[in-house]
């Protein structure tokens, strides 16, 4: 059993949709760990702290300050950053 059931086992399809709402605040879903990493890649992207990752993904303080530390050091492709060509 998940102990946290707002974390998805990983199946390698992002749900843009679920994303989406996450980034924007809209209301929580469960995400996958690709998805989380998408979401808060879009949330640093455009300028917010993670602070707003960690109340957006609702992971603490800790876990968002090394989520973004991994961002900052893997290379993301744009369909990881959900960017328009």
């Amino acid at each position: 059993m998940n102990a946290n059931p707002w974390l998805l086992p990983e199946d390698g399809i992002v749900d843009e949709i679920a994303v989406e709402l996450t980034v924007r605040g809209v209301r929580r879903v469960p995400l996958t760990p690709g998805e989380r990493r998408a979401a808060a890649a879009l949330i640093l992207a455009s300028g917010g702290s993670r602070y707003r990752v960690a109340r957006r993904l609702h992971i603490g303080h800790a876990t968002a300050k090394r989520l973004a530390a991994t961002l900052t050091t893997q290379p993301a492709s744009t369909h990881d950053l959900g960017a328009a060509a």
